[in-house]
């Protein structure tokens, strides 16, 4: 179970910092993107915005539109509101805890219904899309990091893609739902936990006394230090 006071504090920790360790996560941002397909949303809503970088993308490729980045973390929406502009803003929300009306025409959220229960994200989401609107969605899933788990690292659990269309399928007209495996290297496994670190995941969580059979154990298995991330994009359609 997840531990949301520690999630935000950790976010919050890893702020000022993080854009210079979210490769990935932009990566996952741009083929989000590029994923759209022709739209002409009047209003965005962008969960578990992080310090903001995706809202001010979707601020510019859609410069018609009102653009919210909403995010759990205190110290991430401090970065973030340095990047208001004039159709984008941000406040301090729960994305599990939706609340509003049938207002946004596009909602996304990169790299962050792994921080959530996805059946209460969906539902919220679900409640709050217009007739016609767009969920859009990269989350990872259940291979990511396996290298650790595998090794006795405690990893948080993720969703499958099929337990996502599960969840879809009664609240969502149609779900396209994709997966592709992404392979990062690292000089060693310190450095590969400290990335982890540095972006707030702070997973996986070690127990002292299994530290060292840990580190051991991925050390006899793994050659090469590197860690899975399973990548899954949705696009749910009203």
């Amino acid at each position: 179970m997840l531990n949301k006071e520690t999630i935000k504090n950790n976010f919050s920790r890893s702020a000022p910092d993080y854009d210079r360790h979210a490769g990935l996560q932009r990566e996952m941002a741009a083929a989000l993107l590029a994923s759209l397909p022709g739209l002409s949303p009047k209003r965005i809503l962008d969960i578990g915005c992080g310090t903001g970088a995706l809202t001010v993308e979707l601020g510019r490729r859609f410069p018609q539109a009102e653009v919210v980045g909403l995010d759990i973390a205190p110290g991430m929406i401090a970065v973030a509101r340095q990047r208001e502009g004039e159709n984008v803003r941000f406040r301090l929300g729960d994305g599990e805890e939706l609340v509003g009306k049938r207002e946004w025409d596009l909602i996304v959220s990169n790299a962050t219904l792994q921080w959530m229960s996805a059946a209460r994200a969906f539902g919220g989401v679900a409640r709050l899309l217009t007739p016609k609107g767009l969920f859009a969605f990269s989350t990872f899933g259940p291979q990511t990091m396996i290298e650790l788990r595998t090794s006795g690292f405690q990893v948080n659990s993720f969703p499958s893609s099929d337990e996502l269309r599960q969840l879809a399928g009664p609240l969502f007209a149609r779900a396209e739902i994709m997966v592709r495996n992404r392979l990062i290297d690292f000089p060693n496994l310190k450095e590969m936990l400290y990335y982890l670190k540095e972006l707030g995941a702070n997973t996986p969580a070690l127990k002292q006394r299994a530290d060292l059979s840990a580190f051991r154990r991925f050390r006899e298995k793994h050659q090469v230090v590197a860690a899975t991330f399973e990548i899954v994009t949705g696009l749910l359609f009203k």
